[in-house]
C-alpha cells in the first residue's frame, strides 16, 4: 500500500481547520490575539499568522523542517539561508505577503492565482482596520507585488509537491496547476504538457524570456509571432506569460529562419537568443530603468510622556511592536497593547543594555535615540 507523501498529509490537515473567527474581542484592543493556536506555539496573544504556519507543520509532525518563528522577516531570512526560498508557488510553501506583512500558507495554483490559507487573516470582502481575527483561504495573483516570493520545504520523504518551478531543487516537475482533490484522493498532480519543451530562461537586454516569464514584452513576442504566422500552439492568447505554446511557436520561428536542433540559445529549441529576436521584432526592447527606492524613514519621536509607565496611546502601542519584532526582553504573553507595563519598561531596558555605550544608561526610559534604535532593528536596519 503506498504511503502518502509528508506534503500530501499536511496539506489535508490544513484543509481540515475550519475557516472561522478563532480570536476574543474587546473593547480597547479589538481582536486580542488569543487563541487556541498561540497556546500550542506557547506565545500567545502576538500576530499569529507565522505561528499558524508553523501548528500545521507540528501537527503532523513536520515541525523539525521550518522554522519556529513568529516573524514573517525570520521566516523569509531562514529560507534563504537554507537555499529553500522561491518566486514560484509550490503546495505547502509559506508566502511573504506585502514584505513581511503577512503569511499563509499555499494550498493551490494555477497560471495566474495562487490559493492560500492562513491564520490571523480575514475573510474575504471583511474590514476591521487590518487586523486578521481568524483562520481564512484567499486568492492572489502570482505576479502581485504584493507577493515577495516563497519559503519552499524540503519534505523528509524527499517527494517533492506539486511545484510552478521549472527547476525546482527538489526535483519535481512542474505543473501548470494544482487544486487539493480531498483527503482520499492520490497524490500525483497531472504533470504540465510538454515537459520534454525548453524550460530554461535567459535575459536579454535586462528582461527574462522563456517558460515563466512575465510582462508585457512577453505579450509583444506572442503577438508578433501570430503575425508572422506562428501562433498554431496557442489555445488562448497570446498573453503576458510565457507558457510551452510560446516555445512551441517561437521554436516554429526558429526553424523557418533555419535553425535546427535543441542546443540554448540562437537554436530551434523555442527560447530566444538576441538574433532571432531582432529578426521577429524588428528591434531589441530594454528593461526600463526602475525608479529609486525612497529611504525609510523613522516616525519622529513623540515625547518621553508617551512611553512613561501606564501610559495609553497609539505611540506605545508602535514602540512595543518593534520590541516584539526586535525580540528584546522577555516575550510578551498579553501584547503588545496601547498601554505601558513594566514589562515593556523592561523590554526597553534590555535594549539600551544591548547598546550600552551609545543607548546608556538602561533605565527604561524611552528617548528619541532608544525610539531610533528600536524601529531600525525591527526594519532591519540595524544588527542587533
Amino acid at each position: 500500500m503506498a504511503t502518502t507523501p509528508d506534503w500530501k498529509r499536511l496539506l489535508d490537515h490544513v484543509m481540515a481547520v475550519p475557516e472561522k473567527i478563532y480570536e476574543g474581542w474587546n473593547s480597547v484592543d479589538g481582536w486580542d490575539n488569543h487563541t487556541i493556536f498561540g497556546v500550542e506555539y506557547g506565545w500567545d496573544g502576538v500576530a499569529w499568522c507565522a505561528i499558524w504556519n508553523w501548528d500545521m507543520y507540528h501537527d503532523v509532525g513536520l515541525d523539525a523542517i521550518v522554522p519556529k518563528t513568529a516573524s514573517v522577516d525570520g521566516m523569509t531570512a531562514w529560507a534563504k539561508q537554507k537555499g529553500q526560498w522561491s518566486q514560484y508557488p509550490s503546495v505547502g510553501a509559506w508566502v511573504n505577503f506585502s514584505n513581511g506583512a503577512h503569511t499563509e500558507q499555499v494550498i493551490g495554483f494555477d497560471g495566474t492565482y495562487v490559493y492560500t490559507k492562513g491564520g490571523n487573516s480575514l475573510q474575504t470582502g471583511a474590514v476591521d482596520n487590518g487586523q486578521g481575527n481568524g483562520v481564512w483561504s484567499h486568492q492572489n495573483l502570482r505576479r502581485s507585488s504584493k507577493v515577495v516570493g516563497y519559503f519552499a520545504p524540503h519534505f523528509p520523504d524527499g517527494q517533492c509537491p506539486p511545484t510552478a518551478d521549472p527547476a525546482d531543487p527538489r526535483g519535481g516537475t512542474a505543473v501548470v496547476s494544482y487544486t487539493w482533490p480531498g483527503p482520499d484522493a492520490p497524490a500525483d498532480p497531472t504533470p504540465a504538457p510538454g515537459s520534454d519543451v525548453a524550460r530554461y530562461q535567459v535575459t536579454i537586454s535586462g528582461l527574462v524570456y522563456g517558460y515563466g516569464a512575465h510582462g508585457d514584452h512577453v505579450t509583444k513576442v506572442g503577438e508578433a509571432l501570430v503575425s508572422k504566422g506562428f501562433g498554431q500552439h496557442y489555445t488562448s492568447g497570446p498573453s503576458p506569460d510565457w507558457t510551452d505554446a510560446d516555445t512551441l511557436n517561437y521554436s516554429a520561428f526558429q526553424q523557418s529562419l533555419g535553425y535546427t536542433g535543441t542546443a540554448p540559445h540562437e537554436d530551434a529549441d523555442g527560447v530566444p537568443g538576441p538574433t532571432t529576436l531582432k529578426q521577429l521584432l524588428g528591434y531589441l526592447p530594454s528593461a526600463p530603468v526602475p525608479a529609486p527606492v525612497p529611504a525609510l524613514k523613522a516616525p519622529a519621536f513623540p515625547g518621553r510622556d508617551k512611553f512613561v509607565l501606564g501610559a495609553h496611546n497609539d505611540f506605545a502601542l508602535q514602540l512595543q511592536q518593534w520590541l516584539a519584532k526586535g525580540a528584546w526582553g522577555p516575550a510578551y504573553t498579553v501584547g503588545p497593547s496601547r498601554t505601558m507595563t513594566q514589562l515593556d519598561l523592561d523590554k526597553v531596558r534590555a535594549l539600551q543594555q544591548h547598546y550600552l555605550a551609545d543607548l546608556g544608561p538602561a533605565d527604561g526610559k524611552c528617548g528619541p535615540k532608544t525610539w531610533l534604535y528600536a524601529w531600525q532593528v525591527a526594519h532591519g536596519l540595524r544588527k542587533k
